[in-house]
């Protein structure tokens, strides 16, 4: 009896010792845990591994810093951008973190430290309150698809930003008194936000239309795993429907479900509104977070900035000229 425990518990302990199979057990739990992002992230992230490797029972012993890095510049090569390949990269490391914590695994000290990991802030995700007001007033009554997705922006940017998979989750049952309580599904922080008039404008434009379902807006029908899929297939349209929009209103920045998350966060930093605050009113786990928010501002807020700093050390143009030596036809005569 002893001898039998034992061979099976040496059987799970080198079943377990393949990268593939643990990520199934932990996908397993996920979906228990009704975490179904979290899952597909995992899943993806094995899917495109293998891919590259060409093994689909790899041990975890495969993972060193040599193939991680031919791996990035894998998935670089293919197109994936930056902030997509950091993804993956990190979706493996959290696997092997989690192999290791319940000792079914020995993960090598530095592993992913000679790969990228972080945020690639250099692409601009917020628009100025300008190109907001102008979509709020844009006449889109011939386009009643975009018209909808155009409503789906503006209220999550009137709700401080609220992410589009908690956008399209709200329950009715989840406003009291002009107040929203509402989990963020990847935080699992509870944050309250007041309803402004016009977040009650969108929500009343499509009452008619949830009357007889709990959510308050007409996207999701169904719980659990059939409720991620929607989502899925909502968030797909959503981003195309939002391109859409960007060039019918001829807009310089294409719109994204992360625009208008980032739009609020960037308008309340110029409105002086402490890091702090801008943080847990995103619901972030921490400020580090937030400032990757606000590294994206363009060309042109930075210029200002270093316009006014100049301005300390400068009395005037000549001065300046003086100082810095004098322009002609795009050339310095210093």
């Amino acid at each position: 009896m002893m001898k039998r425990l034992g061979q099976k518990t040496s059987e799970r302990t080198k079943l377990m010792e393949s990268l593939n199979t643990f990520v199934s057990l932990l996908v397993d739990e996920l979906a228990l845990a009704g975490r179904h992002g979290t899952a597909h992230s995992y899943r993806s992230s094995m899917k495109r591994l293998a891919r590259f490797t060409g093994n689909s029972q790899m041990p975890f012993s495969v993972l060193t810093p040599c193939l991680l890095k031919r791996y990035e510049q894998h998935l670089l090569l293919e197109g994936c951008k930056r902030n997509t390949v950091s993804l993956y990269l990190r979706m493996l490391r959290s696997i092997c973190n989690q192999a290791s914590r319940r000792g079914l695994a020995q993960i090598p000290p530095g592993l992913f430290d000679d790969v990228f990991t972080g945020t690639d802030t250099s692409e601009k995700r917020a628009v100025s309150p300008s190109v907001i007001r102008n979509l709020h007033d844009a006449d889109l009554s011939d386009y009643p698809l975009l018209e909808a997705t155009r409503d789906c922006f503006l209220l999550s940017f009137y709700l401080r930003g609220i992410p589009f998979v908690d956008l399209i989750r709200l329950r009715k049952s989840d406003i009291s008194k002009d107040v929203l309580r509402y989990r963020r599904s990847k935080t699992d922080r509870l944050l309250t936000v007041s309803v402004e008039p016009c977040a009650w404008a969108i929500l009343r434009k499509y009452a008619s239309r949830v009357k007889d379902s709990p959510y308050l807006l007409p996207i999701i029908t169904k719980e659990g795993y059939a409720g991620y899929r929607q989502y899925q297939s909502a968030l797909r349209r959503y981003n195309q429907h939002l391109g859409q929009l960007s060039a019918l209103l001829g807009l310089k920045v294409k719109l994204t479900s992360y625009v208008a998350r980032h739009s609020w966060a960037t308008a309340a930093y110029h409105q002086g509104i402490p890091v702090s605050v801008i943080s847990e009113s995103l619901g972030h786990a921490s400020e580090k977070v937030t400032y990757t928010y606000l590294a994206s501002f363009d060309n042109r807020t930075l210029n200002r900035a270093n316009r006014k700093v100049i301005a300390l050390v400068t009395r005037d143009d000549a001065s300046s000229h003086e100082m810095f030596g004098k322009r002609t036809s795009g050339r310095w005569n210093l």
